[in-house]
């Protein structure tokens, strides 16, 4: 390896830690409620923003409008740590797990697969209920001024369910869709659909890309 491989390869290391951490800190801005810092990891050239049943919101406004939706559908930019309880638990516990960061070939861009498990306290049926949460995060990220930012991010759940019962006993709790979404929810197939979410990065060894073939599979094939 030459010094400008070495270099090129430190810069790949670089990015991937750091789009590692931009994601990380999404997750813990979310726990805390601290909707406009969340805001600001997005780029201004945003395409969307889209969390399980809730909608497809497009671009930078789209994101306001996910993070920062009052109670009256209307977008109201509030404090940094307002409470939204249509959206978010009264206390909720993100855990971003196996993460695979692509860096693409120009440096600029790159795609991110992570699942997540949520343990959350939401009000329904009027009390507080606990919930567990299980889906798949496949994110896009955009590298400018020397930042890395979302530029894409998409949640697709795969169940929604009472501690008490589980996700065999009930799988989803209830829908959860957004007056003010730009579009309905581009995918959103919980347990027990079979739906895999395809994956965005080709196989590392054979560079094989994801075959659609494979989307459902039975759950009882497993």
């Amino acid at each position: 390896m030459n010094l400008e491989e070495l270099e090129k390869h430190v810069t790949l290391m670089e990015d991937i830690q750091e789009i590692e951490n931009l994601q990380r800190m999404y997750g813990y801005y979310f726990d805390t409620q601290q909707h406009a810092k969340i805001v600001d990891l997005f780029s201004e050239n945003t395409v969307s923003v889209e969390i399980e049943s809730h909608g497809q919101f497009l671009g930078k406004d789209g994101v306001r409008m996910m993070f920062w939706q009052d109670t009256g559908n209307r977008p109201a930019p509030p404090p940094p740590r307002r409470l939204l309880r249509r959206f978010i638990g009264v206390a909720t516990v993100i855990m971003q797990l196996g993460g695979v960061v692509n860096v693409n070939p120009d440096g600029k861009t790159a795609t991110g697969r992570w699942q997540t498990w949520l343990a959350e306290t939401f009000p329904f049926g009027g009390r507080l209920g606990q919930y567990w949460l299980q889906g798949y995060y496949e994110n896009e990220y955009v590298k400018e001024d020397g930042k890395w930012l979302f530029s894409k991010l998409f949640w697709n759940t795969t169940f929604y369910t009472r501690f008490e019962t589980g996700w065999m006993v009930q799988p989803l709790v209830g829908f959860l869709p957004r007056d003010n979404s730009d579009t309905p929810p581009t995918a959103f197939f919980p347990y027990p659909s079979g739906y895999k979410f395809p994956y965005i990065f080709p196989h590392p060894i054979t560079e094989e890309e994801y075959d659609p073939g494979d989307t459902y599979q039975d759950p009882m094939a497993m």
